[in-house]
């Protein structure tokens, strides 16, 4: 399962949401001025899919910070300028708290187990996590995967489409490229940083 910004123009295509649907016309319009093309549903599971995706996630998230600042202000007009609620976390016993977010590579969450006070567990599973993933239980190609399967290389001594690929996910680590033969001899490897 991929996330991140192709996922959130997906799913925001697929609900009808407005500015979602807007901002994807207004840079498609763009990009047939650019290109003499347009781009169909179709074409975005892509590497220019995602940087579509991004662009069009940036557009809704300038306008939704935009109502956001006006409701923080109006708020504080009010009186109310309250910054901080302390938590609660009981000397004994044990709790369990998760928190998500979605993170501009897409879907973060954080894990926490707190026995007696103390943090005795803590995980962060990150969008990289999801979209690096191996085939899942179905043997389905992973998101990294399955974007490559079928993506022409030019010269396999640079893989630059690879990269450029790989790269369109935003991965949290460095990356390393190994071009292997039908019988899985290396032909080149490429580390980027």
């Amino acid at each position: 399962m991929e996330v991140g910004p192709l996922a959130w123009l997906m799913c925001g295509m697929a609900a009808g949401h407005e500015p979602t649907k807007q901002h994807f016309s207004d840079i498609g319009a763009a990009y047939q001025k650019l290109s003499g093309q347009g781009i169909t549903a179709e074409q975005l599971p892509s590497t220019l899919g995602r940087i579509i995706g991004r662009a069009v996630h940036c557009c809704v998230l300038h306008e939704t910070l935009a109502q956001q600042w006006t409701a923080l202000v109006t708020n504080i007009g009010t009186g109310d300028v309250e910054t901080f609620i302390k938590p609660n976390i009981p000397l004994t016993g044990e709790i369990r708290g998760v928190g998500f977010e979605e993170a501009p590579r897409g879907m973060l969450s954080h894990w926490v187990v707190i026995k007696d006070g103390k943090i005795a567990n803590y995980q962060a599973v990150v969008p990289s996590t999801w979209n690096a993933g191996p085939r899942n239980y179905n043997d389905e190609p992973g998101p990294y995967e399955q974007a490559l399967v079928g993506t022409p290389v030019a010269d396999p001594a640079k893989p630059l489409e690879v990269v450029r690929t790989i790269h369109s996910f935003d991965p949290c680590m460095s990356c390393a490229v190994h071009i292997v033969d039908t019988t899985g001899n290396e032909v080149t490897k490429v580390k980027v940083l």
